[in-house]
């Protein structure tokens, strides 16, 4: 549905591609329903990631039990393991998919983040130069303080129940026709203000280093991450989604048929 609304503001923030697959995952974790338990269920997951990508074609390089990101290692000399990487001609999805009956704990999210640090310090340039974007593809909810670090290191969690902020901002920049209580003032701040949550890991470490060069109080403030989370993904995010529901009640179960296509469900 989202592709079929009407822009209002043209210019792109992020690659077409990276939107394409935050719906396209968005309507897999919300719709999906495995049929296995524990680690085989994650592993179907994860499968299901892979057929998607090479029916789309789209350039799946690493996947589970790869020790590389775009074939480069570690510059730690630690053997990370990946889920999946997408290296496309100019820039990089790192992901991590979890499928778990319980919260992400906070090593999980601690480990997936260093994991993005070391392979930037290992000194490729396509790699360091090319914008470096993380996934966290999750299957179940996630907690709050995981949302909140999230935002502080620019990762985007895709998880059931709440729009992803970066299809929010795809969004903001579209004409909701049945879309209430959100103003075109506030639209346009989600569509400025989204940017400095989902961000490439180059420009997160950047900031950091201009935090402690200049004395600047933090990379984001209480109150911006307070208010990405709590509410534009919770309110302004019901918002939009009752406003495409209004429009088209089927819209996400409609991606997911086109999704499950992909992933070989329907086989």
């Amino acid at each position: 549905m989202p592709d079929t609304l009407f822009r209002r503001r043209e210019e792109q923030r992020y690659p077409r591609a990276l939107h394409k697959l935050t719906i396209d995952m968005f309507a897999l974790v919300q719709h999906w329903q495995p049929s296995v338990s524990g680690a085989e269920r994650g592993r179907l997951f994860e499968g299901l990631l892979y057929r998607y990508a090479k029916t789309l074609g789209l350039p799946l390089s690493e996947q589970a039990g790869s020790r590389t990101v775009r074939g480069v290692r570690s510059a730690s000399g630690f053997m990370h393991e990946n889920d999946a990487v997408l290296s496309f001609p100019d820039f990089t999805v790192h992901c991590e998919l979890k499928h778990l009956s319980g919260e992400l704990s906070k090593n999980e999210l601690l480990i997936f983040n260093q994991k993005g640090i070391d392979y930037l310090m290992a000194g490729d340039r396509t790699l360091r130069n090319l914008p470096f974007y993380r996934i966290i593809l999750s299957g179940g909810i996630v907690s709050p303080a995981a949302r909140r670090f999230a935002v502080q290191w620019g990762i985007l969690i895709i998880e059931p129940d709440r729009i992803p902020l970066l299809l929010l901002h795809d969004l903001a920049g579209r004409i909701v026709p049945e879309l209430r209580s959100v103003s075109l003032q506030v639209q346009d701040e989600l569509w400025d203000e989204v940017p400095q949550f989902v961000v490439p890991l180059q420009d997160r470490i950047s900031r950091v280093c201009r935090l402690i060069q200049n004395g600047e109080e933090s990379v984001i403030g209480e109150y911006r991450l307070n208010w990405a989370i709590d509410h534009a993904q919770r309110i302004l995010g019901d918002h939009y989604w009752s406003a495409l529901d209004e429009q088209n009640e089927t819209w996400l179960e409609d991606r997911y048929e086109l999704v499950s296509k992909a992933c070989g469900l329907d086989a």
